[in-house]
């Protein structure tokens, strides 16, 4: 039986030591070491709200088109990291307006003339360098832009219209070929905020964009397309 008893004493004393070495490491605050471990892994955003009414260039002649007209982007998109002199803002927006075809263009549109109703959308991917102040702190922004437009034939146009191409639904069809065309979706993007430390973790100011229209510009010798944007940026 001594054999047995010495055995079972070896167990038990292998049992006890690994007990006690685990009861050590979970008296060890599981919050610090996985807060250490995820402020290590995890850098936290900021969440980006604009409200930038812009005007959309227009360099062809008034007599056939529209006069340059406003629209009002609303921009969403996240600061990442935060707090941070360099960092990314990827951003997503949107706005409406009218377009019709002339001479295989698509040209901004005034209500009363127009073929589609189109959905635009900028997906600006830019640089963002920060200068931080007491209160607040400036941010100048750079980056590359892809403008998605897609036409619609807008309510009261009829597919049978007449059209510039023969018809209101073939301009729509060369409508959304020309936008996708040359590269005319590739923009360059400028920009710069002042943003007021409103509260800790609030901060709000003016914003000032510039999309160019490096595809256009490239293909086309033409500014058409550009869009010059102020108004209100937040983070959060």
């Amino acid at each position: 039986m001594k054999p047995i008893r010495k055995i079972l004493l070896i167990f038990a004393s292998l049992f006890l030591l690994s007990s006690i070495s685990a009861q050590e490491e979970s008296e060890i605050p599981a919050d610090i070491s996985s807060s250490e471990e995820t402020a290590k892994s995890i850098q936290p955003a900021d969440f980006v709200l604009q409200f930038e009414p812009g005007i959309y260039i227009n360099t062809e002649s008034k007599l056939v088109s529209a006069p340059s007209p406003v629209v009002y982007p609303i921009s969403v998109g996240f600061l990442w990291p935060e707090h941070s002199v360099f960092a990314i803002q990827p951003t997503l927006s949107f706005f409406m307006m009218h377009h019709l075809l002339y001479e295989d263009k698509a040209l901004p549109a005034e209500i009363e003339n127009r073929t589609t109703t189109t959905l635009s959308f900028m997906l600006n991917i830019p640089a963002v360098y920060s200068i931080y102040l007491s209160n607040s702190n400036f941010q100048i922004t750079a980056g590359l832009g892809i403008f998605m437009r897609f036409g619609i034939l807008s309510p009261g146009v009829k597919e049978g219209d007449s059209g510039w191409s023969g018809s209101a639904g073939s301009d729509v069809k060369k409508i959304n070929s020309y936008f996708w065309g040359n590269m005319r979706w590739l923009y360059l993007t400028l920009g710069g905020s002042w943003l007021y430390n409103l509260t800790p973790q609030l901060k709000a100011g003016p914003t000032l964009n510039i999309y160019l229209p490096a595809g256009g510009l490239i293909s086309d010798g033409s500014a058409q397309a550009m869009i010059i944007s102020a108004g209100i940026k937040i983070c959060r």
